[in-house]
């Protein structure tokens, strides 16, 4: 919820996003159902737009749980991301984001996740430019879902330039 907000920048306008899909007065000690959240996305997808959902993605590595102890370079905060979504979510199949070290500085991100796809691109390049010290990489969007109200998976490829 914090990283929504923030990623939103205005709070009165994420609280009634919130509560126009039943997430009323959120503490963040709470479960709540996926499905709500998603709606949530859903909404600022259509009313605030992609980039919305790739500001909130870039916020989640800062709010949510991560095995920081793990994390110490791009590669090891890129496998970090499936650990912390599985700590965030709990109960049935909820995906994943599966690393791939495709060769030296080259990785790719598969999300078989129901988050959109700018969502996801904002979580990774987010690490990545947090871990990458004096190094350039390029993060894009290799493969995006083709039909995302169907299915969200996607590929990202973060490469060293």
């Amino acid at each position: 919820m914090l990283a929504v907000s923030n990623g939103m920048l205005v709070a009165p306008v994420a609280r009634e996003l919130f509560e126009s899909c039943g997430l009323i007065d959120v503490q963040q000690t709470e479960w709540f159902c996926q499905q709500r959240w998603l709606d949530v996305y859903r909404r600022i997808h259509d009313h605030l737009g992609a980039d919305t959902l790739y500001s909130i993605g870039r916020r989640i590595p800062y709010a949510a749980e991560f095995p920081e102890e793990r994390m110490n370079d791009v590669p090891s905060a890129l496998e970090s991301i499936d650990v912390a979504y599985h700590l965030a979510h709990r109960g049935g199949e909820i995906g994943h984001y599966k690393y791939v070290e495709l060769g030296l500085d080259h990785y790719e991100i598969h999300c078989d996740n129901p988050y959109p796809n700018e969502f996801d691109i904002g979580i990774i390049t987010s690490l990545v430019e947090r871990f990458r010290g004096r190094l350039q990489f390029d993060v894009r969007m290799k493969r995006a879902a083709p039909n995302p109200v169907e299915d969200n998976a996607c590929v990202v490829e973060i490469v060293r330039v």
